[in-house]
């Protein structure tokens, strides 16, 4: 009895991974393209438009995700995966970087054109980190970090980055 199980088992196994299935992607839904401004390659600078290194953002996922691939011009580099979340109606943003920094960034908002993330410390009651995204021009993309010890009364500028288009190269 056992030997038919296992052979039953088996055969099954074998038919469902050979049987196709629809891929589902994330390609028709509006919500997970409000963030498609930031896709490309980018070199980015500091407001007062000094180097500060650069940055290439992929659609992965079939369209339900894009990943940042972050090189500091100090050597640094790190990663993002940004992605709308349908359960809760937020875009949400993962970043760890080569010095095992993790920031977790649960909730958004759509403010005009810019993407809002927030990301509330647990241990330190009050602290919020503000990341922004606006698409400036069909070139260039402002990301402001700021953070606020007070819950949001006032803030500082962490960091004012520009990412700057890259050309397309051979005239395409």
């Amino acid at each position: 009895m056992l030997a038919t199980a296992v052979a039953s088992s088996a055969a099954w196994s074998q038919t469902q991974s050979t049987t196709p299935r629809p891929v589902i992607t994330c390609g028709s839904e509006p919500e997970r393209h409000r963030f498609d401004f930031w896709i490309g390659e980018w070199d980015v600078t500091t407001k007062a438009g000094s180097p500060a290194g650069r940055s290439v953002i992929q659609s992965v996922s079939g369209g339900c995700a894009l990943l940042e691939n972050w090189t500091s011009l100090r050597g640094g580099n790190g990663k993002s995966l940004n992605a709308w979340n349908p359960s809760n109606k937020q875009w949400q943003q993962f970043w760890i970087g080569q010095d095992g920094q993790v920031a977790e960034y649960r909730s958004s908002e759509m403010e005009g054109t810019s993407l809002v993330f927030f990301m509330r410390s647990d241990a330190t009651p009050g602290a919020i980190t503000r990341l922004r995204f606006t698409p400036l021009d069909s070139v260039t993309v402002r990301q402001h970090s700021e953070s606020s010890s007070d819950a949001g009364k006032s803030w500082k500028t962490d960091y004012d980055f520009y990412y700057h288009r890259k050309a397309m190269q051979g005239g395409q």
